[in-house]
């Protein structure tokens, strides 16, 4: 009996034994079937991973005013140094994270963009703040060879910075390489295009009105500014078919007059724009102010300098269109 109760305590301790081990070998082959489940998450993973990488790392060739830049394929934090840069990457559905003021740090961005919540102020147009764009870590940086040229050194060293050459009279082409800085050549052209057919119509309109003469000045503190055709007004004019009085029918910038050649504003219809408040009152004090036609004919009207002057970009000039629209074919 004693022998029989042991041997039925072996053969039981045989069985858990067995049990024991059939429960090792099915844990192992479980662990080994969920590695490989593991490993492919894993593997799948890290080819996204290395996906996204290379798209963020992906860069291409774009020719500015100084060369081929390197820039990335697809910018995601630009930075742009003046306001023709804000309006057009605007316009191209393009957020920057940091802009300039155009006169003094801090100050609003214009009117005309909308837009321009949340965006980052980095100076002025004529002093941005290198600190302050180095510490937004940005991947491109857009600027002009005009302005920016004694730091462009400089910002090629917190990240791409590509340049146009000038502003103003050479908007179009700034807008197409605004376009393919952002790689959005495609819009670009249609907002080209869009334009050119505003200022086609315009221009068919203003035939039914017998050519008038538009003048275009800024009165400031101490003297009047004509603005003439090689302006960025001027070019939108020019490509309106708009005709200028004499004086400022001129492939030349501006003129500065005194109060006593204001015959040089006269024009059908006078448009004038200024920075200083008081500077306007003091050419309609003046006797001559009234002898000019357009100021006989009620035809003097004040434009926006934010986007007639200072925009430089797509949106201002489709708000130069705008104003044109109103005050001369009304």
């Amino acid at each position: 009996m004693v022998f029989s109760s042991q041997s039925s305590r072996l053969k039981t301790s045989g069985v858990l034994s067995l049990i024991v081990a059939l429960m090792l070998v099915l844990s192992a082959c479980g662990n080994s079937g969920s590695g490989k489940e593991n490993g492919a998450t894993s593997g799948a993973s890290k080819e996204n991973n290395a996906k996204a990488s290379a798209e963020t790392s992906a860069t291409r060739t774009v020719k500015d005013a100084y060369g081929d830049v390197t820039v990335p394929t697809s910018p995601s934090k630009i930075v742009v140094l003046d306001i023709g840069a804000l309006d057009n990457l605007l316009a191209l559905g393009i957020i920057p994270i940091g802009a300039p003021s155009i006169l003094a740090a801090g100050d609003p961005y214009p009117a005309y963009l909308p837009g321009t919540d949340g965006i980052k102020n980095i100076g002025s147009v004529n002093e941005p703040n290198l600190e302050a764009i180095d510490a937004l870590k940005p991947d491109l940086i857009i600027g002009n060879k005009d302005t920016h040229d004694a730091i462009y050194a400089q910002l090629g060293g917190i990240a791409p910075a590509l340049f146009v050459e000038t502003l103003g009279v050479t908007w179009k082409s700034n807008l197409q390489l605004h376009a393919e800085a952002v790689n959005k050549q495609a819009e670009g052209k249609k907002l080209l295009d869009a334009y050119q057919e505003r200022i086609d119509k315009l221009k068919n309109d203003l035939t039914d009105k017998g050519g008038k003469e538009v003048s275009l000045f800024r009165p400031r503190a101490d003297k009047i500014q004509i603005y003439m055709k090689a302006t960025f007004a001027g070019t939108i004019m020019t490509d309106a078919g708009i005709n200028r009085p004499a004086p400022q029918n001129k492939d030349e910038f501006s003129k500065d007059i005194t109060e006593e050649q204001m015959s040089e504003l006269d024009g059908d219809v006078i448009l004038w724009f200024d920075r200083d408040p008081d500077a306007f009152a003091k050419i309609e004090k003046s006797p001559l102010w009234a002898t000019l036609n357009g100021v006989k004919n009620n035809s003097v009207n004040s434009v926006d300098w934010e986007y007639w002057m200072s925009g430089l970009g797509i949106q201002a000039v489709n708000k130069v269109v705008d104003d044109l629209n109103t005050f001369l074919l009304k």
